[in-house]
């Protein structure tokens, strides 16, 4: 998951605390004092509007601009507040609950840009953006530079009445005390004004990487007018590329011309499929692009950002950057994350050994000549190949039996059966700038985007809406994440709590001419596991908004999306979704077979892969200085990760110029939070396979032990408590067959 970083992460030394803050006084305050003055609100200032469902349409540039900076008045006026809290007067209330509260509107606001900026990305946004990044800095950096607030909540948490406080405040007083040390609070002053230094070049280099990474993807395109350049490519495929390209003006009826992109339906799809070699190495290239030369380049920027996080985590009193930021994870530092990832490469390295072997007899077989390496762009190609021919298996013919409407119903089947909820899609439109928003209906920023709203079954309350985003285009950022807008306010006594908003985006396969969007395994996995994020966000219900949803430790995050793929490998809940687009005849059983059978084809490489990505993450940031610096950041990132992979004739540019999970995003020296959260999703899983996979008991265990909890408790925590005892570390391995299974007592 790509999901927006708390303002105070940042600010707060990026310890795992979310703290989201609400109006406390002024134009804001005016704002939000009442629901009904909320619509008023909406047309004023948009952005600071507390509405369940934004007005989309209202937010243009020149506007986050206005809001933003009446958002920080707000924050700062709330933050003054705090300081004059006398030791005698202290509660907790007025400390640390008004901590938490300290601007929320604030937080939404720039949720509410960045949002839009990621799925609507343009000029305008760029330059407010740019314009508000050096004032949101030095507000974010004033948090923990503050003495004064920093006096105040560190004398508030050693009185008598903290102990009296819930498990759960409690937690979140260590926690708030646990970052502002963590973040320089006792630094001397000018220390502080470097950290603060620092942390704005931080986010200045970060924007300019992230729009380099799109700028880049966007510029690149292959146009092909010979068909023959595009032999194995399905109907489908060929279909929508010859769209793509008459969008662009590109060819006509007597001379049809294909366009490839940078979309990974597009580009991944011909280095898988593809029988032109040529047409592969021009897309391989194509993805080495990213980031890479002219007006795009981003070595000198990963460099720069790595140096600033060095000085940073030292300023800060942590030997290494992973330190820093895995000090409040389960791993606890950047040494054990390191033993975590090569502790996996070294068992799955015999097997990758040996698959690595597989494929290259394959390929030689394939072209009739011995290989003892491959070409970068054939790997891909012939792992397809090498798989339909071991399953007897082609994984296009799922697509039919997997069409968007038909799997996001069956998702909604399969959550509803296990958490008790049920999903209601709520009427909307896209107005444009000044037109009038349809009678009964709620607004969305692109006419593909739809709203649906998640109830209690048992209670009728509810719980949240969420906004669902599917497809790509030329303003939206690749990938796919959850984003949440914000989380409604705690529950009080009887009162549930107040319905959360998020948002769901994604760049799965489109719809085709008049057919409609039909997905591959791998959407229908992506559109689970972001599912996953969804409904841990959705049924959050924790005493502090700190702890809500998705707001846990970061190597904890990924443990229900990568658990809710699950259900796309089990037949029992597949049949939920798995049927013909046209005729409504489900999946044929012997393809089910194939497809589930396939499930872990290559395992030591696909972990492999992964477990690359991790570790050039964590050694950029804890060895830059030995293996990085003063060399190109492709041959090193060659270099160091040779060993851990396929054997292949050259080496493109590191990835490290495009990953902004670990540059611009919350996965900065944390890459190897996915493949931990793997380990533990597997090992938790093994209850819903003993006790079944749709079994609405487990399901609601599940929920209430693992998802409504949070950050409201230790991560490690929340585990025990749902599968009865600590992680089980070989989990995976043992599940992909890797490794043998501990005997069962």
């Amino acid at each position: 998951m790509t999901t927006r970083l708390n303002l105070f992460l940042l600010a707060l030394s990026m310890a795992g605390l979310a703290a989201p803050l609400t109006a406390q006084s002024g134009i804001a305050a005016e704002i939000n004092r009442a629901p009904q003055q909320t619509a008023a609100a909406a047309e004023t200032h948009p952005f600071l509007s507390f509405e369940l469902y934004p007005r989309w349409s209202q937010m243009t540039a020149a506007q986050a601009v206005t809001d933003i900076r009446l958002a920080l008045q707000q924050a700062q006026s709330a933050m003054d507040a705090i300081c004059r809290v006398k030791p005698e007067e202290a509660t907790f209330e007025n400390t640390f609950a008004a901590f938490e509260a300290m601007g929320e509107v604030l937080e939404c606001a720039d949720t509410l840009l960045y949002h839009l900026s990621s799925v609507n990305d343009s000029p305008e946004l760029r330059e407010a953006q740019d314009t508000l990044m050096p004032e949101t800095s030095a507000f974010e950096s004033s948090v923990s530079a503050n003495a004064q607030l920093w006096q105040v909540l560190r004398t508030a948490a050693e009185q008598p009445w903290v102990k009296e406080l819930s498990p759960e405040k409690q937690r979140y007083v260590k926690q708030v005390c646990d970052s502002f040390r963590d973040s320089g609070a006792d630094l001397p002053e000018d220390k502080k004004a470097r950290k603060a230094e620092i942390s704005r070049e931080l986010m200045q280099l970060s924007r300019q990487f992230s729009q380099n990474v799109l700028d880049s993807t966007n510029a690149w395109e292959l146009r092909i007018d010979d068909p023959a350049k595009l032999e194995g490519m399905s109907e489908d495929w060929m279909l929508k590329a010859t769209q793509r390209a008459a969008e662009k003006g590109y060819g006509n009826e007597d001379k049809p011309e294909w366009l490839v992109t940078l979309d990974a339906t597009s580009v991944l799809e011909v280095l898988r499929r593809c029988d032109c070699a040529e047409t592969r190495r021009l897309c391989w290239e194509g993805r080495n692009s990213v980031g890479k030369g002219g007006d795009y380049d981003n070595e000198a920027i990963v460099a720069r950002v790595i140096e600033l996080r060095a000085e940073l985590a030292h300023l800060l009193g942590f030997a290494s950057y992973a330190d820093l930021v895995s000090a409040r994870r389960m791993v606890n530092s950047g040494d054990k994350a390191a033993a975590f990832v090569d502790g996996m490469m070294n068992k799955v390295k015999p097997a990758f050994d040996r698959e690595c072997a597989e494929l290259l007899a394959f390929a030689s077989a394939q072209k009739g000549e011995t290989l003892t390496a491959m070409e970068p762009w054939d790997i891909a190609y012939y792992m397809r190949k090498l798989a339909e021919q071991s399953y007897a298996f082609d994984p296009e013919a799922l697509r039919p039996y997997q069409s968007y409407d038909k799997v996001l119903a069956g998702m909604f089947r399969i959550a509803s059966r296990l958490y008790d909820v049920s999903y209601t899609e709520v009427p909307s439109a896209c107005p444009t700038p000044g037109e009038a928003l349809p009678e009964g209906k709620e607004e969305v920023w692109h006419p593909e985007v739809r709203i649906f709203k998640v109830t209690d079954n048992k209670t009728g309350t509810h719980l949240g809406s969420f906004y669902l985003d599917p497809f790509p285009r030329d303003t939206k950022r690749a990938g796919a994440w959850v984003l949440p807008l914000r989380f409604g306010t705690p529950r009080r006594g009887d009162t549930p709590h107040a319905p959360h908003l998020a948002t769901l985006v994604g760049n799965l396969s489109a719809p085709v001419g008049d057919k409609p969007a039909l997905f591959s395994h791998y959407d229908v996995e992506t559109l689970f596991h972001e599912f996953g994020h969804m409904m841990h966000c959705m049924l959050g219900d924790t005493e502090m908004k700190s702890h809500m949803g998705t707001s846990v430790a970061w190597d904890f995050v990924e443990l229900p999306s990568q658990m809710n793929e699950n259900w796309t490998w089990e037949p029992e809940s597949m049949a939920y979704y798995a049927r013909h687009w046209e005729t409504g005849d489900p999946m044929p059983q012997e393809l089910m077979r194939k497809l589930i059978a396939s499930r872990f084809f290559m395992p030591a490489t696909d972990n492999m892969n992964q477990l690359n990505v991790a570790k050039l993450d964590l050694d950029i940031h804890t060895n830059y200085e030995k293996h990085f610096a003063g060399r190109s950041l492709d041959d090193a990132t060659y270099e160091l990760l040779r060993p851990w992979r396929m054997p292949s004739t050259t080496h493109g540019a590191s990835l490290m110029r495009n990953l902004t999970h670990c540059i611009s995003g919350g996965y900065s020296a944390g890459y190897y939070c996915y493949k931990w959260a793997e380990v533990l999703q597997a090992d938790a899983f093994t209850r819903f396979k003993a006790e079944g996979i749709l079994n609405p008991a487990t399901g609601a265990d599940y929920r209430e032990k693992v998802l409504s909890k949070g950050d409201s408790k230790p991560a490690e925590e929340v585990f025990r408590d749902f599968v009865g005892r600590d992680p089980n570390p070989d989990a995976l391995l043992q599940e992909q067959g890797l490794l043998p299974k501990a005997p069962q007592h």
